[in-house]
């Protein structure tokens, strides 16, 4: 694995596979480590980027829709992907990326807990949570007892990716995408887009809500029992069969349901 100009990559640089991977609100690319490297170890050249404001440079403007903008360059030249993969806010940042996606293939995209509709109240719960996550930095062995499934390299990311985060942006990126309501984005994804949802189980305060999906029915949505909303750290072996269900499917290869 390297880290290139504001992302982290695993691989092959010859692989002929490319998968990319979007991280969610103050995390970083390295949020993907289990996953990039199962889908690695499938033959994949793995691309996560860091999102602007998140190990990278700083904005004034953290509209998702410029957040999606700054990732043009992973686009550039041409390059697309057979795969890509999102988590939370990244989710958000992949249905505003749907224009750069090459129409002349199907593209698998999977999408871990979006939160795709948050009223007022939510809204104030999250900014408070996640503003006392960036002044109070906790340590890995606190996020090790907060999610029983994470290892100690996972803590260790997310540790990272809270200092490295502009303080900034959890008041603006609220701010700035209000009112946060992005469910009517499923209605734009086009036929060549293949994609699943990844919820994470009800019982362990999810931030994506079957209710918000159900009215699109062209979008596969798997529930997945036991997992908090990190679930690329708690069952990494899923979101791997899953993604790799999707693209085995989208090459018309029948296979059994993996989950």
């Amino acid at each position: 694995m390297a880290t290139i100009s504001s992302a982290a990559r695993w691989g092959s640089p010859t692989a002929t596979k490319h998968a990319l991977l979007i991280h969610g609100l103050t995390s970083s690319s390295h949020t993907w480590h289990k996953v990039a490297q199962g889908l690695a170890a499938q033959g994949y050249l793995v691309t996560a980027p860091n999102l602007i404001g998140h190990a990278s440079r700083r904005s004034d403007n953290y509209r998702i829709s410029n957040i999606a903008e700054d990732l043009r360059p992973f686009f550039s030249q041409g390059q697309q992907y057979d795969l890509v993969i999102a988590h939370s806010l990244g989710s958000l940042v992949t249905l505003n990326l749907l224009p750069f996606f090459s129409v002349s293939k199907t593209i698998p995209v999977v999408l871990i807990d979006p939160p795709l509709e948050q009223d007022d109240s939510v809204i104030a719960r999250k900014r408070v949570m996640f503003k006392d996550s960036l002044a109070d930095i906790k340590s890995p062995e606190f996020y090790m007892a907060q999610n029983p499934r994470w290892s100690m390299e996972d803590a260790v990311w997310r540790v990272l990716g809270t200092q490295l985060c502009d303080p900034a942006l959890i008041d603006l990126i609220y701010q700035q995408n209000a009112p946060w309501s992005f469910a009517h984005l499923f209605a734009t994804v086009p036929p060549t887009i293949k994609m699943t949802v990844l919820l994470a189980d009800p019982d362990m305060n999810p931030s994506g809500h079957l209710k918000d999906i159900q009215p699109y029915a062209h979008i596969r949505t798997i529930i997945v029992p036991g997992a908090a909303h990190w679930i690329q750290h708690d069952f990494p072996d899923i979101v791997v069969d899953a993604a790799l269900k999707a693209v085995n499917e989208s090459h018309g290869v029948n296979i059994r349901n993996l989950l």
